[in-house]
């Protein structure tokens, strides 16, 4: 894997994706996010644009915003809903996020002690990424820890390496477990998954590790809101 050092202030993501409305040129759009933030430096605005550009918007043939799975879910979301739509997309924009899922969250939370030693994502990062640059690996590791917490699935305390990490079962708004089953099913390219399988085994309930019982009220959610429908047990899409 490539190093992961990039980081995504949320409040300025919010700011740009309320200007990507469908069918706007990228060149348009990259104008109008320049002049949204003029307090951010030109390189940090261009990082912030190529990021989203790249990671959370899709683009037609005519290089305009296209109908995105992404931007259909964030604009039926409230606004809670689309705080942890970021957080979950910016999470999975790297590979490393769902690798350290399973290997450090996961087993962490089948034991009484929750804890997760400082070192086992260090040898984590270390392991996984194509490099060997001390700087590199120390900056993947602190943006990982960031997406593992705003997921909910890490609590922190403490800075350096006097920090101390929890591993914790997320609790992400019906929105964003929706959008996650909903680009499951895309990735995927299945018609539907059964109910039991969305809360157990889905991309949902894998990244956030929230459980049967919250996966099962935010599939409610959703069916009630029109992101997913629900056929014989079976879950399908809905937009």
């Amino acid at each position: 894997m490539k190093s992961w050092t990039r980081t995504l202030n949320l409040d300025d993501a919010h700011t740009l994706l309320a200007l990507a409305e469908r069918g706007t040129n990228q060149r348009a759009w990259t104008d109008a996010c320049h002049d949204a933030l003029p307090e951010l430096s030109v390189a940090r605005r261009r990082e912030l644009v190529r990021l989203l550009r790249e990671g959370f918007l899709e683009w037609d043939d005519d290089d305009a915003i296209a109908d995105g799975l992404f931007m259909r879910v964030y604009d039926r979301a409230p606004a809670s809903g689309q705080i942890d739509l970021v957080a979950v997309q910016w999470a999975l924009s790297h590979p490393i996020t769902l690798v350290a899922i399973d290997d450090l969250v996961v087993p962490a939370l089948d034991r009484d002690d929750t804890d997760i030693p400082l070192g086992d994502v260090e040898d984590l990062v270390s392991r996984e990424l194509e490099t060997d640059s001390a700087e590199s690996l120390r900056k993947t590791r602190t943006v990982l820890l960031g997406a593992l917490e705003g997921i909910g699935t890490l609590e922190t305390r403490g800075t350096g390496q006097h920090r101390t990490l929890r591993a914790h079962r997320g609790a992400p708004h019906p929105a964003a477990f929706g959008y996650l089953v909903l680009r499951d099913l895309q990735e995927r390219q299945l018609d539907g998954m059964m109910a039991a399988e969305v809360s157990d085994t889905s991309l949902g309930a894998r990244l956030t590790q929230c459980g049967a019982a919250h996966a099962d009220r935010c599939l409610r959610w959703c069916v009630a809101n029109g992101l997913l429908e629900l056929a014989d047990d079976e879950v399908r899409a809905a937009i």
